[in-house]
């Protein structure tokens, strides 16, 4: 035998909760020493972000030069010590033009072709 109730079942919206009612000024400064207690984790996980991050950046730079000085090395020995290789992208528009690279070629090497190493694939 089943009994049966005349009240509505409770749902979520139906429970009284006594949470942000509170005017109390302690309750509040806790709130706040919270956040900031939270603020300053974030800051300091950031923080770390920020030196991790500085430090790929620095390793990718070393590795760079080192690349532009193995460039450089294997240029002079293949004989092609007046080739200036731009190191930045900002820097090859101040290299000039291409005509006017052409006109500073070497009278040692000969007209027309390309310097540089050339690898078709």
């Amino acid at each position: 035998m089943a009994i049966k109730t005349t009240r509505p079942p409770r749902t979520l919206g139906d429970i009284k909760t006594v949470a942000g009612r509170s005017s109390n000024k302690n309750q509040r400064r806790y709130a706040s020493y919270f956040q900031l207690g939270a603020l300053e984790l974030e800051r300091y996980r950031r923080g770390l972000e920020r030196d991790a991050a500085q430090g790929r950046i620095d390793g990718i730079n070393q590795r760079l030069g080192e690349i532009e000085g193995e460039m450089q090395g294997l240029l002079v020995e293949a004989g092609a010590e007046g080739v200036q290789r731009p190191t930045k992208q900002g820097e090859r528009a101040r290299v000039g033009s291409r005509s006017e690279t052409r006109s500073t070629v070497t009278s040692n090497e000969p007209t027309g072709q390309p310097r540089g190493l050339r690898i078709r694939y």
